[in-house]
């Protein structure tokens, strides 16, 4: 993507935002009018134009979709980060609720390095803020910004085809939506724990034994909920945004914490994040662990047995690491 967007032109020197026809339409079948916002500020002594673009309204539940484009005004090539961490959304939803795309980023991740941008040449970057699902009320007051540079504020909205109708069918379209992962440990009321099994779907390794339940938020015309399985069964709950360090006061036995986040409205639920940390025991076995992929779940790989491991951030669905193995 360019600086053209459909048919709408984007130009801009410190700030700018163009209507364009079209329209989102809601899971009700509603049509909602959309209009392509922009931000944009010159960076790197006004040789390269940033522009972050995105769609508003958005949909509770869909990627919020805001890419950058570096455009080079000067006549010489320019050395720019093009790492998709090298952009970043600082933003305050509706409820005061604050986020940062940064956080997300790992400490280990490999160093990218400038890449030359011709003179007139544009390069877009998606950054990792154009994957994450919305799970926050609007408006989103979002502040993009490229590299240390910040950009204009965008105002985006959020819409939802409305809440659904009961804690009881939101539990059923969670459960529904998490791939069989809780057929044997299976919540029946809000907040209220159960006790079962979470079982390997190659049947290769001896189930998990959790316990699972389902919280919700409410979010004016949708709602937030988070499944959460906890193996063993009064294991505490250390919240799985934390490092997997939090865990080490299971040293020495098999624990697992397991949080999957849906956004919830009458037609359904949609996974929206995920987030996994374990502890094991040390031996010399390897445990297999699987990826829920949105359709099925998926063998993603094994590790050995002992230590602490995590996985996060992933929309799709969780990854369940099966340490029963690790005896």
């Amino acid at each position: 993507m360019k600086v053209f967007i459909g048919a709408c032109l984007v130009v801009a020197i410190t700030a700018a935002s163009t209507a364009c026809a079209g329209s989102h339409r809601v899971a009700d079948g509603t049509q909602i009018p959309a209009k392509t916002i922009t931000s944009s500020r010159l960076i790197l002594g006004g040789r390269v134009r940033c522009t972050a673009t995105a769609s508003t309204p958005v949909e509770a539940g869909q990627p919020l979709g805001v890419t950058f484009a570096f455009h080079n005004v000067s006549n010489r090539a320019v050395k720019v980060s093009l790492a998709p961490w090298g952009v970043r959304l600082v933003f305050t939803a509706g409820d005061g609720t604050r986020f940062d795309t940064q956080s997300l980023v790992s400490p280990t991740i490999p160093y990218i390095p400038p890449t030359k941008l011709g003179a007139g040449v544009t390069r877009t970057v998606a950054g990792i803020g154009s994957l994450l699902r919305v799970r926050w009320r609007g408006p989103l007051r979002i502040t993009p910004a490229c590299g240390q540079t910040r950009l204009p504020v965008l105002r985006l909205g959020v819409i939802a085809a409305g809440p659904p109708l009961s804690k009881r069918e939101a539990i059923a379209d969670v459960v529904g939506a998490a791939g069989h992962l809780f057929d044997h440990c299976q919540p029946q009321a809000a907040g209220v724990a159960v006790l079962g099994q979470i079982d390997a779907p190659d049947g290769n390794a001896p189930p998990l034994n959790a316990a699972c339940s389902v919280h919700f938020r409410e979010e004016g015309s949708f709602w937030r909920a988070q499944a959460l399985v906890l193996s063993p069964p009064g294991i505490r709950y250390v919240s799985a945004r934390q490092r997997f360090a939090e865990l080490s006061h299971e040293q020495g036995r098999n624990a697992e914490e397991i949080v999957w986040e849906f956004v919830v409205t009458r037609n359904g639920a949609v996974s929206v994040d995920a987030s996994e940390l374990d502890a094991s025991k040390p031996a010399d076995r390897m445990a297999d662990f699987w990826q829920w992929n949105g359709s099925s779940w998926e063998r993603a790989g094994d590790g050995r047995c002992g230590g602490f491991g995590t996985n996060g951030g992933a929309a799709a669905g969780p990854t369940v690491d099966f340490i029963t193995v690790c005896r």
